[in-house]
């Protein structure tokens, strides 16, 4: 090819790129419109009315063609329609389910409602030490009184009896005692101080029965707080921290793990669950109070129901289920029989 025919061929192509096709005598299409044959006022044609299928006239299906079968024909999910709970969803959340009942660790009587005929308790009471650990380490415990249940002062019968050692717990403070002893809540005077602390089950008790007093070293006594000993009496261990001092009290004293002036934390074992009253007649139980210096009154007795059920509930790692028994039966008190002391 010579250089003069190259150049007329590149020549050739720039002028045919304008075009829309490339044209050519007796190709067998319509003949070229030109703007003399070409309506202006005619609307251009209309859009198909059914899917083109074949747009090139191969008569070829689309579907077959290589790589068409890797296509999900699943509709692409809407992000908002199909989100749980929109407006537009044709599907509706499922309800949330409903919460699990409580499972209860125990179960307690209202503060203030006495045994019936034991006292007039003090019914607006507070959690006087919150956070304080359980006096008892780790054997069930049963809050109660101890003078008008079984095996006490004024019913007699077994101490051991297994209808000592069930729930609902009792408040035994303000109960009726002899011994002239007050503090400013309690609605009477002549009052218990504490609250006592029945341990263990009824087979323990046989056992602690039928052991020497110095021996009884079945069920620990802790430190409720971090604190110092700093009185140890005859039958009662007081610990004091901060403006608290808590009395424990009928503790085996002969096996007591502390002396006075120890420091301890809260956990730390003081002693032993016993009946140790310096020759009186009791149960096995532990007496607890708390003394707290208060602002209106001084250090005085506070009532220490509802920190023991607080402290409880930790240890037993549930919640206690309040019956919620009018105070109305704690009845105006009895008073023991003509001749009968009670202190504790």
């Amino acid at each position: 090819m010579t250089l003069k025919t190259v150049l007329v061929a590149l020549a050739g192509c720039i002028l045919l790129s304008a075009c829309d096709a490339v044209r050519y005598p007796g190709d067998g299409g319509e003949p070229p419109r030109t703007p003399e044959t070409r309506d202006p006022d005619a609307p251009p044609p209309p859009p198909p009315t059914e899917p083109v299928t074949d747009p090139y006239g191969t008569g070829e299906d689309p579907s077959s063609a290589p790589g068409s079968e890797d296509i999900d024909p699943t509709p692409i999910s809407d992000p908002v329609t199909d989100m749980p709970g929109s407006t537009i969803d044709p599907q509706p959340a499922e309800p949330a389910p409903e919460p699990e009942p409580a499972e209860y660790a125990f179960s307690y009587f209202a503060p203030g409602a006495l045994t019936p005929g034991s006292g007039t308790g003090a019914p607006n009471q507070l959690v006087h030490a919150p956070g304080i650990t359980f006096p008892i380490r780790t054997a069930p415990t049963y809050l109660q009184t101890q003078v008008w249940a079984l095996g006490g002062r004024i019913l007699g019968g077994d101490e051991c009896d297994p209808s000592n050692y069930t729930y609902p717990w009792r408040d035994n403070f303000c109960e009726t005692r002899t011994s002239n002893r007050n503090t400013p809540f309690c609605p009477l005077g002549k009052v218990h101080l504490g609250q006592d602390l029945r341990v263990g089950t009824p087979s323990e008790c046989e056992v602690l029965r039928r052991t020497p007093e110095e021996d009884r070293t079945l069920h620990e006594v802790v430190a409720v707080e971090d604190g110092v000993v700093y009185e140890i009496a005859t039958f009662t261990v007081k610990l004091r921290s901060g403006g608290r001092i808590y009395r424990y009290m009928h503790l085996n004293m002969e096996a007591l793990q502390v002396d006075a002036g120890d420091t301890v934390q809260a956990g730390d074992v003081l002693g032993y669950v016993s009946k140790d009253f310096g020759g009186a007649p009791t149960t096995f139980h532990l007496h607890f109070e708390i003394i707290q210096n208060t602002e209106e009154h001084g250090w005085v007795h506070v009532p220490p129901y509802l920190s023991l059920v607080e402290a409880y509930e930790r240890r037993e790692g549930g919640p206690g289920e309040l019956i919620d028994t009018a105070v109305a039966t704690a009845s105006a008190p009895v008073f023991p029989p003509e001749g009968m002391e009670i202190i504790e």
